[in-house]
C-alpha cells in the first residue's frame, strides 16, 4: 500500500445488523457502532456493507473466518459473511479472517477471556467505548446489542497483533 494510513474496516455480522469497526492505527479508533437491519436479512445488510465501504473507503476488510463458526452460529450468518468477502473482493479490497479462538488466544495474552472481559479490556483502551458498556450475560440473556460494537473492534484489534 503506498498510503502512509491504511484504513481497516472490521465487520462482524450478528442478530442485528452488523456492527463495525473503523481504524487507521490500532490505537486510533476513528468510528464504530451497529447497522441496524430491522427486519434482519442479508440483502438488507450487505447493502450497508457497500454503503460503509463506499463511505468509509477502507483498504483492509476484517471479518470472522467462517471455518470457526459454532454450530450455533445461523446459516444466515455464515452466507452473510461470504457475501461481505465477496462484496470486499469485488472491490479489489485486502480481506483477512479471524476465528473466535483467535480473538480469544489474543486477547488471553491481556488477561480477558470471555467477550465480556473483552469488551473491559477495550474500554481500557479506547475510553470512548465505554458507553456502550453491557452488563455481564447470564446463561438465560440474549447477547446485548452493543455486543457488536465489541466484536467488530475486537476483531480489529486482533488483526493488529497478529499481522
Amino acid at each position: 500500500m503506498n498510503k502512509s494510513k491504511v484504513t481497516v474496516l472490521a465487520l462482524y455480522p450478528n442478530r442485528y445488523g452488523v456492527g463495525y469497526a473503523l481504524f487507521d492505527a490500532p490505537d486510533h479508533l476513528i468510528e464504530y457502532g451497529i447497522g441496524y437491519v430491522q427486519p434482519v436479512n442479508n440483502k438488507k445488510t450487505i447493502k450497508k456493507v457497500r454503503d460503509y465501504i463506499e463511505y468509509y473507503k477502507p483498504d483492509i476488510i476484517i471479518t470472522r473466518d467462517v471455518n470457526d463458526i459454532a454450530k450455533k452460529t445461523s446459516k444466515r450468518i455464515e452466507t452473510l459473511i461470504d457475501c461481505i468477502c465477496n462484496e470486499a473482493k469485488l472491490q479489489n479490497l485486502e480481506i483477512h479472517s479471524f476465528t473466535r479462538t483467535q480473538i480469544k488466544e489474543v486477547f488471553s495474552a491481556f488477561k480477558a477471556h470471555s467477550k465480556y472481559q473483552i469488551a473491559l479490556k477495550l474500554i481500557e483502551w479506547f475510553g470512548e467505548l465505554k458507553k456502550y458498556q453491557f452488563p455481564i450475560r447470564k446463561r438465560w440473556m440474549r447477547e446485548n446489542h452493543n455486543t457488536g460494537i465489541f466484536d467488530a473492534t475486537s476483531l480489529a484489534m486482533t488483526y493488529y497483533y497478529l499481522k
